[in-house]
């Protein structure tokens, strides 16, 4: 995939624009998605590890709980400026269940 890179001149802006119109937008959130569900999974893994005792989780989680919150805050950005498609704003609905299901029960 390639990247947008800044344009310096008004000859590459034509070129460097239809490069970067192939890539679709919301293939950016959909990778932000996958790596939010990623990191909330992992962060619902070492959670439950580190309430057993665990001492590695224990010192891993709460890593991993502010990764897939900063991820969230960015897709709550992106959310506002309705940058998000319907099926992405499920899908988020869908993490955040799951991390709610998988901690609310635990206790």
């Amino acid at each position: 995939m390639e990247k947008c890179l800044k344009i310096n001149s008004a000859e590459n802006k034509s070129s460097i624009e239809e490069n970067c119109s192939q890539i679709p937008f919301h293939t950016k959130w959909d990778k932000c998605l996958d790596d939010y569900e990623n990191y909330t999974l992992e962060y619902i893994k070492q959670y439950k590890k580190s309430l057993k005792g665990n001492l590695i989780s224990l010192s891993k989680y709460p890593y991993m709980k502010a990764k897939s919150e900063a991820l969230l805050e960015r897709l709550t950005a992106a959310q506002n400026k309705a940058l998000l498609s319907e099926k992405q704003l499920k899908d988020i609905s869908k993490i955040q269940m799951k991390l709610v299901n998988a901690c609310g029960t635990l206790k």
